[in-house]
């Protein structure tokens, strides 16, 4: 039984592409009757439940580790200790407080993102009209079988994946599982084997829904075997990617912990070598390493993040995981759905095409002639009348279509024109109604007006309503013959606005006899008054946004379920690819393709076309393979597997299932495409004002330890104590870098190119930076040192000097930071935080000199005027420096500049 019943359910894969009959047979299930209720009750015991298993408990530990399992945490953490040991007890705390806080935040925020199974399991509880022993019951989906014969009709959620066995004008909503913006139209026809899951019309899907029509179908497959099971599967095997920032921060803990052990090292035993007591150097050695370990990183960037979450959220941008921000602006792909991202998923009726006249814009209609309104409204109203499509107006007095798109977006248009759908259809009684079959591709009715005069309307593919019409309107309202040459004249124009991605219908009108049967000639012999085109048009800013994306070196791909020809007139539209070609490729493909082709295609295209959630992931996968940071957008079923995969997951937070929204890292409010790229804006100033944070911390540290590394090889007397460095360290590190945390978006931060993906932190450039920073910062403070020397001697005087040193150049230098190679007067004012923060660093080394409490535990004095002019002096002198040698930087990029010209 098991055996025979995993065969049956194999069939699932290709159940499209077989016969209804091969298929009952193969499932032992009968087409009139339905299974017995005794062999569902076996078939349930011995496959289970069709419910979605939830593979996702357990998961607390994991993000519970990721809070911990940092070379940066357990290298504070040892420095915590060896504070401990020395009797710097404050510095312990500070430390582990840090540690705590940093922990808490971040489990709380990621505690939700593994939920997206969860999710996946509420979305397909549903119930299914089945037919079992000759009898119809309800029963919940989850106790459905394989062979089970079920009836569905408009308005049910698909409770399973089903083989239609018989229908009647059925139509389904697939657009959470394929992608597919528009319903399908189904039919119980088999298709060849490799049709796409977008184009299999003679499936109905778990999780969608039917919008018209009724049918009998076969179950083929449940539980984890339909379509969006598989999608489940595919989300928990989606791999976890480190994002950019964590891969950074792991490979600066790595450098920082050799440098630590080296510089404690290196001072230790020069300093015994000199002959200063052991336990002396001991500590200042110990003092030195926790200096030089950034206390503060985990808490800044920490920080960083979550203000980047706040900012974020008032630009309709919901950040679930803190790392997610500063990955937004390390994305260098962006992998978006079509629909309501770029688009409005709003089907509107963009242009009417009357013949003779030519294109009539609905929003232009106050300035049409007499003949051109009355053309353009009979239009409209045969829009409104052959039609299934209703309204309802909400409590605020919006007006909201019901229906298939196409048609509500004809009842939009006729309010446009300022004609009432409800006064249309009073006016007018239907007395017969045939309603759109995929295979008449057309729909007609009768309709009888106040002095009984019938009308027979016809709206459908505009290739069908030509073939029945013998005459056409020309432009100044009269009829004329429907010549071949006219004819082939207006297929030429359907060709062209199909071209453009408008989905066209063509309507016609034929006066009846008003007594007699009214289905008696009506199907040719029809005046053909025009077209329609009605699309989902690109959102607006959708143009704006894409351009602002390629202008900072970021690609955007379209990953999208419709059709090419739709898909690729939209990426025209929207400048993908930045010229005239577009590089599109269809789903088939992909089928065929073999990983390093699929990679080649990944790289070259802009526009993947009827792609389903396993080519989605593939697509994902291969772009990653190629060292790309990639975003990608969704908001259906068959997206969770991608969003899961990418570096960073975006949902649609409007019309975004549950499923989406748990496989994401933001959810956007507004569903709008420059959102996404709002949102990378954003994250590039985060990454740039830790980076600023890294610049000014570790070319302070650095300052630090040269100027004590200095005076014991030069054998002067140590320029600092132990609690004077802690001092310095909680000081300058802590406010600055608060400050910094805020500063504003450079204005060229979106024309730039992101940051190569494998590009550490520290890269060359930088730590070029810092070392020579660090050098002049040392060679400054030391100088001051050395005068204070001069002056006073040996002693607490001088250590004195040598501290409040130390703090002005590095005061000095938080302005340095703001921008490696912009002015630090340009934009002076932007972050009066800065200013803030210099006057808290200012007031507390007044107090650690003038305060007696505090002075006697850092063991300073009162400071002279001639003191305080040379500690002024400290602050300014790095700002000078750095200063000339960005102006220098600048004149000599302008010379390179001028000679490549």
């Amino acid at each position: 039984m098991n055996a025979g019943l995993a065969e049956s359910t194999s069939l699932s894969k290709n159940a499209h592409a077989s016969d209804v009959g091969a298929i009952a047979a193969d499932l032992r299930a009968d087409t009139a009757t339905g299974l017995t209720t005794t062999e569902a009750e076996k078939r349930l015991s011995a496959l289970g439940s069709s419910e979605i298993s939830n593979a996702n408990k357990g998961r607390w530990k994991q993000y519970l580790w990721g809070q911990v399992a940092s070379i940066v945490v357990w290298l504070l953490a040892v420095a915590a200790l060896a504070a401990w040991l020395t009797d710097s007890r404050l510095e312990a705390y500070s430390i582990l407080v840090v540690l705590f806080l940093n922990g808490v935040i971040g489990f709380a925020i990621e505690w939700r993102a593994g939920k997206a199974l969860d999710a996946l399991k509420r979305s397909t509880k549903t119930l299914a009209r089945v037919r079992r022993d000759g009898n119809e019951k309800i029963v919940e989906a989850a106790q459905l079988v394989p062979g089970d014969l079920v009836l569905v009709s408009a308005g049910d959620r698909v409770p399973g994946d089903l083989r239609i066995a018989e229908s009647v004008n059925l139509v389904a909503d697939e657009s959470t599982l394929t992608g597919e913006s528009v319903p399908v139209p189904k039919s119980v026809d088999p298709l060849p084997e490799l049709t796409p899951l977008a184009e299999r019309t003679s499936m109905l899907y778990l999780g969608s829904t039917v919008v018209a029509g009724h049918c009998t179908a076969l179950v083929t497959a449940t539980g984890t075997e339909t379509e969006i099971g598989k999608i489940g599967k595919l989300i928990s095997e989606a791999d976890h990617i480190q994002t950019p920032l964590e891969k950074r921060l792991a490979d600066l803990g790595r450098r920082l912990v050799y440098v630590v052990i080296g510089i404690a090292a290196i001072v230790m035993f020069a300093g015994i070598a000199r002959g200063d007591e052991f336990f002396l150097m001991l500590e200042v050695a110990i003092s030195l390493a926790v200096a030089a370990v950034p206390e503060g990183l985990p808490a800044v960037t920490t920080l960083i993040l979550a203000l980047g979450v706040l900012r974020m959220a008032k630009r309709n941008a919901i950040v679930r995981k803190l790392s997610a921000v500063e990955t937004l602006g390390s994305s260098t792909v962006i992998c978006s759905d079509k629909t309501g991202t770029l688009t409005t998923n709003r089907m509107t009726v963009q242009e009417l095409h009357l013949p003779g006249i030519g294109q009539i814009k609905p929003k232009d209609f106050k300035q049409l002639k007499k003949s051109q309104f009355n053309q353009s409204r009979q239009i409209l109203e045969i829009g409104v009348l052959c039609s299934e499509a209703s309204e309802s107006v909400d409590p605020d007095g919006s007006i909201k279509g019901i229906g298939d798109p196409t048609e509500t977006a004809l009842l939009e248009a006729a309010r446009i024109f300022e004609l009432s759908p409800k006064q249309i259809r009073e006016r007018n009684t239907i007395v017969l109604e045939e309603p759109f079959e995929a295979a008449k591709k057309r729909m007609k009715v009768v309709v009888e007006d106040s002095d009984n005069k019938r009308t027979a309307l016809l709206k459908g593919a505009p290739a069908v309503i030509l073939e029945r019409s013998i005459s056409f309107v020309n432009e100044t309202g009269e009829v004329e013959v429907l010549t071949a040459e006219k004819t082939e004249e207006l297929l030429h124009v359907n060709r062209e606005m199909a071209g453009r991605a408008l989905r066209l219908l063509g309507f016609a009108i034929k006066n009846l006899d008003s007594e007699g049967d009214p289905a008696a000639d009506t199907d040719n012999g029809y005046t053909f008054l025009g077209f329609s085109g009605i699309k989902d048009p690109i959102r607006d800013g959708a143009l704006e946004a894409v351009q602002t994306a390629r202008n900072a070196g970021i690609r955007v791909v379209m990953l999208t379920g419709d059709q090419m020809e739709t898909a690729k007139a939209i990426a025209h539209e929207l400048k993908l690819s930045g010229s005239l070609d577009i590089e599109a490729v269809h789903s088939s493909e992909l089928t065929t393709a073999d990983e390093a082709r699929v990679y080649e295609l990944a790289r070259d295209a802009d526009v993947f076309a009827r792609v389903s959630p396993e080519d989605k992931l593939r697509i994902v996968r291969a772009l990653q393979h190629a060292n790309e940071i990639v975003a990608v957008t969704g908001d259906g079923v068959n997206d969770a597997p991608a969003l899961r995969q990418a570096d960073i997951g975006v949902a649609m937070g409007m019309r975004g299932t549950e499923v989406a929204k748990e496989a994401s890292d933001v959810v956007l409010t507004d569903d709008n495409f420059s959102t996404i790229v709002d949102a990378i804006r954003g994250g590039r100033a985060i990454y740039a004002n830790i980076r600023k944070f890294v610049h000014l911390m570790f070319s302070q540290n650095l300052s630090e330890v040269l100027v004590i590394f200095a005076a014991i090889l030069a054998g002067l007397p140590l320029p600092l104590l132990p609690l004077q460095i802690l001092w310095i360290n909680l000081v300058t590190d802590v406010f600055p870098a608060l400050a910094l945390c805020v500063e504003p978006a450079s204005p060229r931060s979106m024309k730039r190119k992101p940051i190569k993906p494998g590009e550490s932190m520290l890269s060359r450039d930088f730590l070029f930076t810092v070392v020579w920073q660090g050098l002049v910062l040392a060679a400054i403070a030391l100088g001051a040192y050395l005068w204070a020397l001069s002056e006073y001697g040996e002693g607490s005087h001088s250590q004195t000097i040598a501290m409040l040193a130390i703090v002005g150049v590095q005061l000095g230098h938080l302005f340095n930071c703001r921008s490696r190679t912009r002015s630090a007067f340009n934009r002076f004012f932007s972050n009066p935080y800065i200013f803030a923060a210099a006057g808290i660093v200012i007031l507390l080394q007044i107090l650690a000199v003038t305060f007696s409490p505090l002075a006697a535990v850092l063991n300073t004095v009162e400071i002279g005027f001639n003191d305080t002019i040379v500690v002024a002096i400290t602050v300014l002198l790095p700002i000078v420096i750095v200063e000339i040698a960005k102006l220098s930087a600048r004149i000599l990029k302008n010379r390179k500049l001028v000679r490549t010209q």
